[in-house]
């Protein structure tokens, strides 16, 4: 019984040292530390300086996310040329004339991913020979430059780039389809320079340059112009002569309000010019322009007139008498009586104008015509002023009549 008691106990301890024991399954997992993950920023490539069998690689600054050290391998076509570098360029030298190259730069830092960027450049190829530029003055403004056709070793094609003081002009032609003279329009007396630059497709370029004057051409001198014997339809206008420097000969073209005369784009070669069927009371600005045949250099000189408002005068038909009745006369008082040199059968009246004003109702006689009275206004204008006018028609044509008023009382 007593070794039962025993066994008892020892059960009891071990249940209990059992339960006061840690789990491994209920106990907290470790915690592991994990750094974070550097990274390294992208970057260009350019290239410098490039020559036949050289050039200078740079490349924008590449920075780590911790701040870390970065270095630069370089490749050229996949061979490394270069390594642990931290500066930001490199050259290579030693290359083969127009050739294509692939360079690839590694950016790399400690824990950190590479990276990469490549880019191609391609090697000159042998310039254009020499082509010297000549000049000729292909007169008023036109200068004319003109050379002989260069050669390139390697048999690139090329092309012209043409600048005239600086600024850019042309860029045309191959060897194929190649022109080697050609006019500029350049200010005259003035310096000029003219530079050509012949660039080949491999990259190489030669300049050719040539400095000249251009010489002014000779133009035709001022000239002045008058207006003369100007009536209702017509005016003579005279101009003294424009002359020439080197004594050639000078002619004009003449437009009157933009009208050519005496027809469009037609020269004259005298000095007057009258001028006919114009319409009364206008305004005319004339435009004359000398012009020299040789260069086509002209001058303009501008003049203006104003036609008048008359009409000629008819050589046999006048005004015999002009009769204002006074207001208190017995007969036809307020009214104004004309008679005429020939009879009313012979012409037709267009207008009667007392002063400034027109009488529109009358009666007609054989050879004479009678107002209606006058207004009060009218009258008194007419007997204090005494003028006036017919506009008649005549075969076609249109006279003016002047009178003059004489007043009667009756």
């Amino acid at each position: 019984m007593k070794n039962y008691l025993n066994y008892f106990y020892v059960f009891v301890a071990l249940l209990i040292t059992g339960c006061t024991t840690d789990s491994t399954d209920d106990a907290m997992p470790d915690v592991v530390d994990i750094a974070d993950e550097i990274t390294l920023s992208s970057f260009e490539i350019e290239f410098e300086d490039v020559t036949q069998t050289s050039t200078t690689i740079l490349w924008s600054e590449v920075t780590a996310s911790n701040g870390s050290t970065v270095e630069y391998s370089i490749f050229l076509n996949e061979e490394l040329v270069a390594e642990n570098l931290t500066e930001l360029e490199f050259t290579v030298d030693e290359l083969e004339m127009n050739t294509i190259y692939t360079v690839k730069i590694n950016a790399s830092a400690e824990n950190a991913v590479d990276s990469i960027n490549s880019s191609e450049f391609q090697t000159l190829g042998t310039p254009p020979s020499s082509f010297p530029i000549t000049y000729k003055d292909n007169g008023c403004g036109i200068a004319f430059i003109s050379w002989d056709s260069p050669t390139v070793e390697d048999g690139s094609d090329y092309f012209y780039r043409i600048y005239l003081n600086g600024e850019h002009v042309e860029t045309y032609g191959s060897y194929s389809t190649e022109r080697t003279g050609f006019n500029l329009l350049v200010a005259e007396g003035e310096d000029h320079v003219i530079k050509v630059v012949a660039a080949s497709f491999s990259g190489a370029e030669t300049e050719e340059e040539i400095t000249f004057t251009q010489v002014a051409c000779p133009i035709p001198s001022d000239f002045e112009i008058t207006a003369s014997n100007i009536t209702g339809t017509s005016a003579t206008l005279n101009w003294t002569a424009s002359t020439m420097s080197d004594d050639s000969t000078v002619y004009y073209l003449v437009t009157a309000n933009g009208v050519g005369y005496p027809a469009a784009n037609t020269f004259i070669y005298r000095t007057d010019y009258e001028f006919t069927n114009l319409e009364r009371n206008t305004t005319y600005e004339v435009i004359i322009t000398a012009r020299a045949p040789e260069n086509g250099k002209t001058k303009e000189s501008t003049i203006t007139f104003t036609t008048t408002n008359d009409y000629p005068v008819h050589p046999d038909i006048s005004v015999t008498e002009a009769t204002l009745i006074t207001p208190d006369s017995q007969y036809f008082p307020g009214q104004l009586n004309v008679t005429f040199s020939e009879e009313l059968a012979n012409f037709e009246i267009d207008k009667w104008v007392a002063v400034d004003y027109e009488i529109a109702n009358y009666s007609t006689y054989t050879s004479s015509v009678s107002s209606s009275v006058l207004s009060e206004e009218n009258y008194n204008a007419l007997a204090e002023n005494k003028t006036g006018y017919f506009l008649i028609e005549d075969d076609g044509v249109v006279y003016q009549l002047n009178y003059d008023v004489v007043l009667e009382t009756n």
